[in-house]
């Protein structure tokens, strides 16, 4: 296996996209501070040995990241600013009550992947009733605390848990990414909801990743660590939801900030950081409706 790319090597990639944003801007002064710290990064001394070390940290699979991440992931994430906002918005357009056996009753919604429950919990709070599923049971239980009245069970999402048609609508947040393809649990997503029901589907969105970003986390005793992550084009999800009979609603694209766009060149070049990035598509967000 190759080594894992250095800290410089990170830096100097920074600075090259920074300088390829701006080269058709007519900000000579920033296009000028790029070349200069490309040349220090470089040139005698180079910053330092510090900058050679391996800038991820250790790699981890699902099972052990997420165990790890656990203890820390309710900490702000970077991309959490960018993608709740919207989800929040479409969170508010979902009926609050369907028909059960004839009776009206809370909806039932299933929070697919769920984590700790980031987005189970906001859902809960509007008079939903929550299925939460995930692969880890480190995030469940975390879930459960939140959630006292939820129904949480251990499942993946390429065989979800849960009869066809079973709830009214299906959320699923930044998870789809860790899948090397997404058609399987699409279908899945699809499967369980009922005709009429909506799927609303967040991911990171494929540029940053196609740029190189991966799911890095600290865990609680500071060590660094990533899982790998997947770009999926546009196009993927639109096959994905064509071939499952989920018809698009709507589609958003957040776009960076510069205090979302956090990346270990943050710190030491915050000016090309934030050239490389901010602006940039971060998030993907699909508002789909299952046809039936």
């Amino acid at each position: 296996m190759a080594a894992r790319p250095s800290l410089r090597e990170l830096l100097l990639g920074v600075e090259g996209l920074a300088l390829l944003r701006l080269a058709s801007s007519d900000d000579l002064e920033a296009r000028r501070s790029r070349v200069e710290e490309i040349r220090g990064l470089v040139g005698a001394g180079g910053g330092g040995a510090e900058l050679d070390g391996p800038v991820y940290g250790a790699e981890h699979d699902l099972a052990s990241g997420y165990r790890r991440w656990s203890e820390t992931y309710d900490a702000p994430l970077r991309l959490f600013g960018l993608e709740e906002p919207v989800m929040h918005r479409l969170f508010a357009s979902l009926p609050p009550h369907a028909l059960d056996g004839g009776q009206r009753a809370p909806s039932r919604v299933l929070d697919a992947a769920c984590g700790t429950g980031r987005h189970g919990a906001y859902l809960a709070e509007r008079g939903h009733r929550i299925v939460g599923v995930d692969r880890s049971p480190e995030m469940l239980e975390r879930a459960r605390r939140k959630i006292p009245a939820g129904e949480f069970r251990v499942g993946d999402l390429e065989a979800l848990p849960l009869y066809a048609g079973s709830v009214d609508a299906a959320v699923c947040a930044l998870a789809l990414v860790h899948l090397p393809d997404v058609t399987a649990a699409v279908r899945e997503l699809a499967r369980v909801v009922r005709p009429g029901g909506r799927v609303i589907v967040s991911d990171v969105h494929p540029f940053p990743i196609l740029l190189g970003w991966q799911a890095q986390f600290r865990a609680a005793d500071g060590a660094a660590g990533f899982i790998r992550i997947h770009p999926h084009l546009a196009s993927d999800y639109c096959r994905a939801f064509a071939a499952a009979g989920l018809r698009i609603r709507a589609c958003e694209e957040p776009l960076l900030t510069p205090e979302s766009a956090v990346t270990p060149a943050a710190g030491p070049l915050p000016d090309a950081n934030r050239a490389a990035f901010a602006g940039l598509p971060g998030v993907i967000v699909w508002d789909l409706e299952k046809t039936a």
